[in-house]
């Protein structure tokens, strides 16, 4: 990757849906250039797909927390697969430290993120925190990816 694919990157990650020219104007070259490096990095998995962003709140899910649990069997995979059925769950990871998996969640009311707790702690101990606001949502480190490039 060099420095016109990290500004694709960039400018992909600001709005998913700019259009060829637009992304050529931000990063100097022409529109050809730009669909045939986006094309490159869709093909080699870089970019694996586009995703709407969508605030939770405006669909009723105004409650969003981080739950971690600690299993009481360690590496079932049958909890797991009955965890990302769980529909509240939006992520779900498996992790090292206390907490076994660190999962966010989003919920339309206190009662509802009551019978989420009741429903994971089936599973072994959990701790929940309840997002107040995000300081950082999701976001790439591009420019460690320089500085690894040097």
């Amino acid at each position: 990757m060099d420095k016109y694919d990290r500004m694709l990157l960039a400018s992909l990650l600001e709005n998913g849906r700019a259009s060829y020219a637009e992304l050529a104007r931000k990063v100097n070259l022409s529109a050809p250039a730009v669909a045939e490096r986006v094309a490159k990095l869709e093909a080699s998995g870089v970019i694996s797909g586009y995703q709407a962003k969508v605030d939770l709140s405006k669909i009723g899910l105004p409650i969003q927390c981080v739950i971690e649990l600690r299993l009481t069997q360690q590496g079932s995979q049958k909890h797991y697969d009955e965890l990302i059925k769980i529909p509240q769950l939006t992520e779900c990871h498996r992790v090292t430290g206390d907490a076994c998996v660190v999962m966010q969640a989003a919920v339309g009311s206190m009662p509802e993120l009551e019978a989420l707790i009741n429903r994971v702690a089936r599973y072994g101990s959990s701790k929940t925190s309840i997002v107040l606001s995000s300081a950082l949502e999701r976001r790439v480190p591009l420019e460690q990816l320089e500085s690894n490039a040097k």
